[in-house]
């Protein structure tokens, strides 16, 4: 069982690299729906269209900032998900730690 150990430490890894990558998806998700509503109900209380394109300006240029700070949230998800399969690996034995 003790051959086992690796893999399980690294599937451990990798198991809770993808919940956090889901949660963080999920929530983001939330987050840009609820921005959806309120764009839309603003977009209907317009009166003119100077005032839909003023809110659809701002809808879009607040999606893109926040697509592109998602983006880097995922990067740093994944790179702490390989620091962390990294870290279940082994260390390797130094040449010069050899008994002789």
């Amino acid at each position: 069982m003790a051959e086992l150990g690796l893999p399980m430490a690294v599937g451990s890894a990798a198991v809770q690299a993808w919940m956090d990558m889901g949660t963080e998806a999920v929530r983001f998700v939330c987050d840009r729906l609820q921005q959806d509503i309120k764009t839309q109900q603003a977009m209907l209380a317009c009166t003119s269209l100077e005032e839909i394109r003023k809110v659809q300006v701002e809808f879009f240029t607040a999606a893109q900032d926040q697509y592109a700070a998602e983006a880097g949230k995922m990067l740093n998800l994944m790179g702490k998900a390989a620091a962390g399969g990294l870290t279940a690996l082994p260390k390797a034995r130094r040449y010069d730690d050899v008994p002789l």
